[in-house]
């Protein structure tokens, strides 16, 4: 045997082993999120070919090969929730398939339902947000430094954004939980995404984030009064907020 068909094989034997690798990894990964679904009540889907339609704002609607895996769904009180890891792919549908780049990740936690109108949607504040802000890319600031400082806002309607981010919602999303993370609100539909794959060790938590959310926005986006029930924002410290 030649060096170089040596060196084939070998290079053969690698990629095939990294193939290997990369499908027990995903199995195993899609375990852990099954055993969670089962020992938390919620139900394990797995794929779901819809979910990876319904939204539009980042992180859907753009790229190719764009799939829900690791579908779990719930309820978080008293809303319907789903949580999984959407995986999309760069490129252009109808472009040139070998320039079409790695797959990306991102774990969503939403409430399981169609988006509408309005639309809130707030990105955290890095270097390539900053230079947005430079060339007006900022809907709406509150006059609150902290939060000012934290979040870039885009709205399809500034007075309910301004409404919906009062004080309370506005402290909401400066705690821990949303670090790192994008909120978007769709109408009738709230979202909390961040890059990387379903994090069973986080998604309780998040889950309840937009539950927080939701009791905030939706009694608003009905047309009804802010807060309609009482209760409490775990780590948030204002009682009967809901």
């Amino acid at each position: 045997m030649g060096p170089f068909v040596a060196l084939v094989l070998l290079v053969i034997g690698v990629v095939a082993f990294t193939v290997a690798a990369a499908r027990i990894m995903k199995r195993g990964r899609s375990q852990d999120v099954a055993q969670w679904a089962e020992a938390n009540g919620w139900e394990y889907v797995g794929k779901d070919s819809v979910l990876a339609q319904r939204w539009t704002g980042r992180p859907f609607g753009i790229g190719v090969d764009r799939v829900a895996r690791d579908v779990v769904r719930g309820n978080v009180d008293g809303f319907d929730m789903v949580s999984f890891t959407y995986t999309w792919r760069s490129g252009a549908p109808e472009g040139d398939s070998r320039r079409i780049g790695l797959r990306r990740t991102a774990h969503v936690v939403a409430l399981d339902a169609l988006p509408g109108e309005p639309v809130i949607d707030l990105s955290p504040e890095g270097l390539r947000e900053k230079w947005q802000k430079l060339f007006g890319a900022q809907d709406v600031q509150i006059d609150n430094p902290a939060f000012d400082g934290q979040w870039l806002v885009r709205t399809s309607d500034e007075f309910f954004a301004r409404r919906a981010l009062d004080a309370r919602l506005a402290n909401i999303v400066m705690l821990p939980d949303f670090h790192g993370s994008r909120l978007r609100i769709e109408g009738p539909s709230v979202l909390l995404w961040r890059p990387g794959r379903t994090d069973v060790t986080t998604l309780t938590d998040r889950a309840k984030r937009v539950a927080d959310v939701a009791r905030i926005v939706l009694p608003m986006e009905k047309g009804g009064p802010r807060f309609e029930s009482g209760g409490t924002i775990d780590g948030f410290g204002i009682p009967g907020l809901t």
